[in-house]
């Protein structure tokens, strides 16, 4: 009995696909382990999976290693009580004993950060899990067909229903000016007025402090031949080398980059620093999920 419902809750969350497959080490199954087609531009994904554990002892996953992606970690999608969607890393997720743990859209997940390469449908994306107990097992991620959420660029865009941020209309001024202008028109409110600074350049993507009605925190945005838009929103982890590593940036360019952060943020005040750090998780937002929704406030709690 146990087997059929595992069997149907994997066809529930999965889309059909040509050929599912399981990974079985000891007590623990991994159920067909996938990707969402991301966009071909994406440098990030999400992994899904069914882990069911049929022994009488439990279980905890550790961590997760992908080769071909910068970083990979666990963790879960909050929505807030305004439709705001956040992610926030998780250091273990537990597998209890003759149960079943579902990683799932809108729910708990695996982030891949920093592929390098694009992922094509039907690939297989070798990954280690890592468990407590039963060591590291290699599964491979089966790309899927995609299921209408943008997982990516940081186009890893549509984590939930009311990501807040506005496409940006072609305009004249400094990448500054323009960047500030972005930010306002989507999060400004005449109770809750937008403050936007300090504000790092560099090339084509910048990094733009922000304090709210009390609040704070940074958003990471990118320039296309649109102009530029917020991929997410976080706080202390927008100021390390290897979060921008795994957003794409070479290791030189990404060391830069932090440094100019740094640098910008050195005369901004120990109080604004601690606002601008105090944002928890991270908010996804990206170009694709940009269009369409309405003004909001960049809320990280």
């Amino acid at each position: 009995m146990k087997k059929l419902i595992i069997a149907l809750t994997a066809a529930l969350m999965f889309p059909p696909v040509a050929h599912a497959h399981e990974v079985q080490v000891g007590d623990l199954e991994i159920i067909h382990p996938a990707i969402p087609l991301p966009p071909r531009s994406a440098p990030t994904a999400a992994g899904y999976m069914v882990i069911a554990n049929n022994g009488t002892a439990p279980d905890r996953l550790i961590g997760v290693e992908v080769p071909m992606a910068a970083s990979a970690s666990l963790h879960r999608t909050e929505v807030s009580a305004d439709g705001i969607a956040r992610m926030l890393p998780i250091k273990a997720v537990a597998i209890p004993a003759n149960d079943t743990v579902l990683f799932e859209q809108g729910a708990m997940h695996v982030m891949v950060m920093g592929l390098s390469r694009p992922l094509n449908q039907g690939d297989m994306v070798p990954a280690t899990l890592i468990f407590e107990h039963a060591g590291r097992v290699e599964i491979a991620f089966m790309v899927d067909p995609a299921d209408g959420m943008d997982h990516g660029a940081m186009d890893h865009s549509a984590m939930g229903p009311a990501h807040a941020g506005g496409p940006m209309s072609p305009m004249g001024g400094s990448d500054a000016e323009q960047i500030t202008a972005l930010l306002k028109a989507r999060f400004d409110r005449p109770e809750a007025p937008l403050t936007v600074a300090p504000i790092t350049v560099q090339g084509t993507v910048a990094v733009a402090g922000w304090t709210q009605d009390g609040a704070g925190g940074r958003a990471f945005l990118r320039q296309d031949d649109q102009g530029w838009f917020v991929e997410l929103c976080s706080g202390a982890s927008l100021v390390l080398p290897a979060t921008f590593q795994s957003m794409g940036l070479g290791r030189a360019e990404a060391r830069q980059l932090a440094a100019a952060v740094t640098g910008a943020e050195a005369s901004a005040g120990a109080d604004l620093i601690a606002r601008l750090n105090a944002f928890e998780g991270t908010v996804i937002i990206g170009r694709e999920a940009m269009a369409g929704h309405g003004h909001g406030a960049v809320n990280g709690n």
